[in-house]
């Protein structure tokens, strides 16, 4: 965590504060993140030199905020976690008077500010440790994830779309569909989405093959989103070495084994959402 080193950052006060709380964290889960709050108490200093002090630690995407009481002070480090907060307070520590601190990681959707608040204020109360940390509310929902399997031969496609449905994958949610040609797959809309979407497909498709495919892929807004496994039966370096630089992540030369294929897909899948 770098300090921000303006020490010009703002204190919020409500309504800001829940409106800037609700916008962070439904970035930070939209995008499988984590968001930490800090709460922080000072038993022998004013909140004007608290906040004077955390002006010089925080980074330029944290944001500071005040609570009911005049003796706190609140901190939202977006896309951090428990550890980069213990951080955090440690830097603070070493420079200030006694305080007190309780950490809360923000991983589920319905996580309200001010329920966080009490439980918080509630815990520096009745903790005698200098920090406590909270167990987060709720459990992390299951991530949508997206899958596409692009091949002409509907037997081959069925089968390996059926596989993918069955995948046991912890912390995802697959939606899978499978396509006989190219140009169905781009004109059905599938593609518009933030979800991850993994794409399996075959370099040879009738209409639009499958390098066009991924060519179209790749020149989309949200194109961070695919994940592409290029599927041939040449095991030619060219094509392969064609198909990487235009975009792909993977190649699959066929026939493969299933449980084989499976097992890569569930590794990848794993790096999409953690």
């Amino acid at each position: 965590m770098v300090p921000n080193k303006t020490g010009t950052q703002a204190v919020l006060k409500e309504p800001h504060i829940q409106y800037v709380f609700d916008l962070l964290k439904a970035n930070a889960l939209r995008g499988r993140r984590v968001m930490v709050m800090v709460l922080i108490r000072a038993e022998s200093e004013t909140a004007a030199e608290t906040a004077s002090r955390l002006q010089s630690l925080v980074r330029s995407t944290d944001v500071l905020f005040e609570t009911d009481r005049p003796d706190e002070r609140g901190v939202l480090l977006p896309m951090s976690g428990t550890d980069e907060a213990r951080g955090f307070l440690n830097r603070l520590f070493r420079e200030a008077g006694e305080m007190k601190a309780a950490v809360l990681e923000i991983i589920h959707p319905d996580t309200e500010l001010s329920t966080s608040l009490m439980r918080m204020q509630s815990a520096i109360d009745s903790e005698e440790e200098q920090v406590t940390v909270l167990d987060p509310f709720g459990q992390r929902p299951d991530e949508e994830v997206k899958v596409s399997v692009l091949d002409p031969d509907p037997l081959f496609r069925d089968v390996l779309g059926k596989a993918l449905s069955h995948l046991d994958t912890p912390g995802a949610r697959l939606v899978v569909k499978t396509f006989g040609d190219g140009r169905s797959f781009l004109e059905s809309g599938w593609t518009a989405s933030a979800h991850p979407h993994l794409i399996v497909m075959n370099d040879l498709l009738p209409r639009q093959n499958g390098l066009d495919v991924l060519h179209a892929l790749r020149s989309l807004p949200n194109d961070g989103k695919f994940t592409i496994l290029m599927m041939t039966r040449r095991n030619s370096e060219e094509d392969m070495t064609y198909a990487y630089e235009s975009g792909a992540d993977g190649y699959l030369i066929k026939p493969f084994n299933l449980r084989l294929f499976e097992a890569q897909v569930k590794r990848l899948l794993t790096r999409l959402w953690s």
